[in-house]
C-alpha cells in the first residue's frame, strides 16, 4: 500500500467511535455492591453504577441524633432520579443499604438489596427515552436496615408531592413466584388491579399478602398513598411467608419454620452466588411493564 494511502487509513481508523464496552450483567452489577465493606461504600458503587449508565440523579442527605446499632453512620443519603412532567408523582424504591451482621460487620446484602437496586437502574434508564404522562421518580433509600428510616425522612421532606403510587422493590433476586401487598387496603384497589394485570400479561405466578414483611413502603401507606411491595421468591417459600406473615396461630407451620429467605437475609449467606441473572431480569421486565400501567391508567 502507498505510504500516503496507509498513512490515511490508519488515521481513519484512530477517527472510528471506541466500541462500546459489552452490557454488564445484573448479577455482575449487583456483586459490585456486595462487594462493599461499608454502606457508604454501597453509595458509591451505586452512584458509579448511575454516571456509568449516564443517568443524572440528585442526592438527598438526612441526619440522624445517634448511631443504631451496630451502624456507626448518623447521616443518610437518598438517590433520586426523576423523569416526565405534570403535578403527579409516581415513586418506584428500593433500600440500597446492608444489615449488619451480629459481629459488626456488613452483610453483602446481594440479595437484600443490591438485587432490587441494579434491577432499578436498568428501569431508570428504559423510562429515561421515554414520554411520560407524569412524573416518575426512582429512589433509592439509604438506613432501611435502621428501621425504614431513608424512606420515612423521603416521605417528610416530600409531604408536598402529588403522590399517586408507590411501588417498592426489595428482595428481587431469584425465585419464581411473584410475592406483593398490601393487597387488601381500600385505596389500593385500582392499583392492585393494575398489578394483576401485569402479572397476566407477563405469565408470571402472584401472591397477594394482606401484610408484607417490613419494608420501605409502609412509610408511603402510613401518609395514605396507594402503594404495593413487591419481591420474588421460589413458590414453596412464598406460601409458607404467607402463612408465616398472614396466618397466624392458624398457619399449620411448625413452631420455628421459617421459609429458607428469611434465613440467608441479614446472614453472611447473603451473597451474589444466591443471584438469578435470569430471575433478575424477569423481574426489571416485569418492574418496567408495572410501571408503564401505572402510569397510563
Amino acid at each position: 500500500m502507498h505510504t500516503a494511502l496507509l498513512i490515511a487509513f490508519i488515521a481513519a481508523l484512530q477517527a472510528l467511535p471506541a466500541a462500546a464496552p459489552p452490557p454488564s450483567s445484573l448479577v455482575a452489577d449487583a456483586s459490585t455492591l456486595a462487594a462493599a465493606t461499608t454502606n457508604e461504600a454501597r453509595f458509591e458503587a451505586l452512584t458509579a453504577l448511575l454516571r456509568g449508565r449516564g443517568l443524572p440523579f440528585a442526592v438527598e442527605p438526612f441526619t440522624i441524633e445517634k448511631p443504631i446499632g451496630k451502624e456507626p453512620r448518623t447521616e443518610g443519603r437518598n438517590i433520586t432520579v426523576t423523569f416526565g412532567t405534570g403535578p403527579e408523582l409516581v415513586v418506584i424504591g428500593a433500600h440500597y443499604d446492608a444489615a449488619r451482621l451480629p459481629d459488626g460487620s456488613l452483610s453483602r446484602g446481594a440479595v437484600d438489596n443490591a438485587a432490587s437496586s441494579v434491577m432499578l437502574v436498568r428501569v431508570a434508564e428504559a423510562l429515561r427515552g421515554e414520554k411520560l404522562p407524569v412524573r416518575v421518580r426512582v429512589v433509592w433509600f439509604d438506613m432501611e436496615e435502621l428501621g425504614l428510616v431513608g424512606s420515612a425522612r423521603y416521605v417528610q421532606q416530600h409531604a408536598a408531592d402529588r403522590l399517586a403510587a408507590m411501588l417498592n422493590f426489595d428482595i428481587n433476586g431469584f425465585g419464581d413466584t411473584v410475592v406483593f401487598g398490601p393487597s387488601a387496603l381500600a385505596g389500593n384497589a385500582a392499583l392492585r388491579g393494575t398489578f394483576v394485570a401485569t402479572c397476566a400479561e407477563q405469565n408470571i405466578p402472584c401472591v397477594g399478602f394482606p401484610q408484607m414483611p417490613p419494608g420501605d413502603d409502609r412509610n408511603f401507606v402510613k401518609a395514605g398513598v396507594p402503594t404495593i411491595s413487591v419481591g420474588i421468591i421460589p413458590a414453596v417459600e412464598a406460601h409458607q411467608l404467607w402463612l408465616m406473615m398472614n396466618a397466624g396461630p392458624a398457619s399449620g407451620l411448625a413452631p420455628g419454620t421459617a421459609p429458607s429467605i428469611m434465613r440467608t437475609i441479614h446472614t453472611p449467606d447473603d451473597v451474589p452466588a444466591k443471584l438469578s441473572e435470569e430471575t433478575m431480569a424477569r423481574m426489571q421486565r416485569f418492574a418496567l411493564a408495572l410501571v408503564r400501567r401505572v402510569v397510563a391508567r
